[in-house]
């Protein structure tokens, strides 16, 4: 009797063991199948403490919940250029970039002319505009236009950035770029860096037309500034170069005291967004996209003020900003979507996507 409950305890066991294995086998697949599909896609920003940063962020939290198997991550970049440098290496799946930075990246031109890249992102999610403004201490009586940056110590902002290559290309277009005096710093060290004199004068910026990044408001809260106003003559040079929109600008992000200094302001502006490459499907960025533009105010609005002004027109800021760089391809998740809203104009063009990419 022993013997008989022995062999049959031991048969159990075997038996057990039998289907756990083949069970393990059969699922396994499946498993690693499954975990295959999950997609972790990085998106590049800015550096950390920007806007391009902060909102990075806040963007990727809503892919999660809304679209299956995939989740999107931001990664801080130094700016709009090295971003899109980092992406060609596939050091993201999305660079961060306005539309002048695409427009070299696909022309050979300004940072990219002595080292072309070839794996290039196309169009896609525009969500702001940056609006260039140059800062003086309030009380320098001997900087009032662009050109009298000349022999002047400035800071175009961070060297790698969108921003910087901007003014970089501006200021050569006016003959006065190898005449300033360049130097870096932090961007949290400009308040101190402009008291101090290390540097006269500052390449900042605003965004959507009426928002500070938060250096900028670091800046604004601790000194008294002035924005430079280009002459006459000066507008009507910048109004001449391709690329930018030379505009009056607003003042409503700078405390009273600041507005009252700078009752009237110019610069320029050009749009920014995130934009996908070319190894990503038709239907992975077309989801991605469908979130960020019909989530728009009860996803994005919340996470700051950037993008609770996106939030107000999302399609709109879409049509603008591709409409300034309607000689580069978009992402054929986006044209998708944008041709099932009807605002696909026939003269802009859709990517190619990598081989076997669909």
């Amino acid at each position: 009797m022993r013997n008989s409950n022995t062999n049959r305890l031991a048969g159990l066991v075997a038996l057990v063991a039998f289907v756990g294995v083949t069970t393990a086998l059969s699922v396994g697949p499946f498993v690693c199948s499954a975990q295959a599909e999950q997609k972790i896609l990085r998106l590049g920003t800015s550096k950390e403490g920007s806007i391009g940063y902060a909102s990075g962020v806040g963007v990727t939290a809503c892919i999660k919940k809304h679209v299956k198997g995939v989740s999107v991550e931001a990664v801080p970049t130094p700016g709009s250029t090295a971003s899109v440098k980092i992406f060609a290496k596939k050091g993201v799946d999305f660079a961060y970039a306005n539309t002048w930075t695409l427009r070299d990246a696909y022309n050979d031109t300004g940072p990219f002319a002595k080292a072309p890249i070839k794996r290039r992102p196309l169009q896609g999610w525009y969500w702001t505009t940056a609006d260039y403004l140059i800062f003086v201490k309030a009380d320098r009586e001997d900087i009032n236009s662009l050109h009298d940056l000349v022999g002047k110590k400035f800071f175009p902002f961070v060297a790698g950035s969108g921003i910087y290559d901007i003014y970089r290309y501006v200021f050569t277009k006016m003959g006065i770029w190898d005449k300033i005096k360049e130097r870096q710093v932090g961007i949290r060290e400009c308040p101190d860096a402009l008291q101090m004199g290390t540097i006269d004068a500052i390449g900042g910026y605003s965004n959507s037309k009426q928002l500070a990044p938060p250096w900028g408001r670091e800046l604004d809260a601790r000194l008294k500034i002035k924005v430079l106003m280009p002459t006459p003559e000066e507008k009507k040079f910048l109004k001449g170069i391709r690329g930018i929109t030379c505009r009056e600008l607003s003042n409503k992000w700078m405390r009273p005291a600041n507005q009252a200094l700078n009752p009237v302001v110019w610069g320029w502006t050009v749009n920014y967004g995130f934009h996908p490459g070319p190894h990503l499907s038709t239907d992975v960025i077309y989801q991605i996209y469908k979130v960020w533009i019909d989530h728009a105010k009860d996803e994005l609005a919340p996470v700051n003020a950037h993008l609770k002004l996106y939030a107000e027109d999302p399609l709109g800021q879409q049509v603008v900003s591709i409409e300034e760089a309607k000689d580069i391809p978009v992402h054929p998740g986006v044209a998708k979507y944008l041709k099932e809203k009807g605002l696909w104009k026939d003269h802009w063009i859709v990517g190619t996507l990598d081989p076997g990419v669909k």
